[in-house]
């Protein structure tokens, strides 16, 4: 298995189990945290070379990745079902504001000021803030149906299919 396989297999199997937490009652936090690591490791896959060294360790390439991928229109645009590089450099640009926030959920060290979706943090306020009773406002349900769909449509390009779910 080469470390573009490993980024694969792994983003493919955080991806399932953001589907599975987005299609039960399961807290917000836990659904976002999911998909920021499939974000992180799927963009790692990309930017793999297919047999070199492993990606290097940092949770900040999902919105790098998208700006290389609406550089490569030419490559990306057919096999993602756009009709026009115009369109798909569009439907790029806004997913950008949504992916930035999922990308910069992931916790950098013992930072406890900052909204993620693992880890307690303080507000503005002073406040104590638990991610599993937070509603993360900042994330709309359009925006990540919109990443999800692009997410599903990158895996197909590497062989991964959805299976329907129970």
């Amino acid at each position: 298995m080469t470390w573009r396989d490993a980024y694969f297999e792994q983003a493919w199997s955080d991806f399932n189990v953001y589907l599975d937490l987005n299609a039960g009652n399961a807290a917000l936090c836990h659904k976002l945290h999911y998909l920021q690591m499939t974000t992180e490791k799927l963009a790692k896959g990309f930017q793999c070379p297919a047999s070199g060294a492993p990606h290097p360790r940092t949770h900040f390439v999902f919105v790098d990745f998208l700006r290389r991928l609406r550089k490569s229109p030419i490559y990306y645009c057919r096999r993602l079902g756009f009709n026009s590089k115009r369109a798909f450099s569009s439907h790029i640009e806004n997913l950008m504001p949504a992916s930035d926030l999922i990308e910069k959920l992931a916790p950098s060290g013992a930072i406890f000021d900052k909204v993620n979706p693992e880890y307690p943090w303080v507000d503005k306020l002073g406040n104590i803030i638990c991610p599993a009773s937070y509603g993360f406002p900042e994330f709309k349900k359009r925006e990540l149906s919109m990443i999800q769909s692009l997410l599903v449509d990158l895996f197909h390009l590497e062989g991964y299919q959805l299976r329907p779910r129970a």
